[in-house]
């Protein structure tokens, strides 16, 4: 068994698919059209985005998050490429969390919110 996909219900698709391009994820249509979109990290794990309509559809009962639960990391290189990063998606103007610092774990680490709220960390190796 293995992680093969991560599906994240989008308020927004457009400016989901523009967050996740940002981080090098070529989100596309597929199957339900502009509801349903996907595209794969390099490190072959699919980003599923669904419109909070199509959750609906799905599931007459589902009620939209309030909060996020589930934290994406993105791996980078280096530790200047985690600074880079977090410098390109906040001048794209997507909400800080954590600017990059070294963190006593090890790592270069920042975060930052997707367009719907959702934490999405950049860290690499110091």
């Amino acid at each position: 068994m293995s992680l093969d996909a991560i599906g994240i219900a989008s308020r927004n698709m457009q400016k989901s698919v523009e967050f996740y391009g940002l981080l090098g994820v070529d989100i596309k249509e597929v199957g339900a059209g502009a509801d349903h979109m996907e595209g794969t990290t390099q490190s072959g794990v699919r980003i599923m985005l669904d419109s909070f309509d199509l959750m609906k559809k799905i599931d007459p009962e589902w009620k939209e998050p309030t909060g996020a639960g589930v934290i994406l990391c993105f791996k980078q290189d280096s530790p200047s490429g985690v600074n880079e990063l977090f410098l390109k998606l906040t001048e794209a103007g997507l909400k800080s969390v954590k600017e990059p610092w070294d963190a006593f774990w090890g790592q270069r680490y920042s975060s930052v919110q997707d367009p719907d709220g959702n934490q999405v960390d950049i860290f690499a190796s110091l």
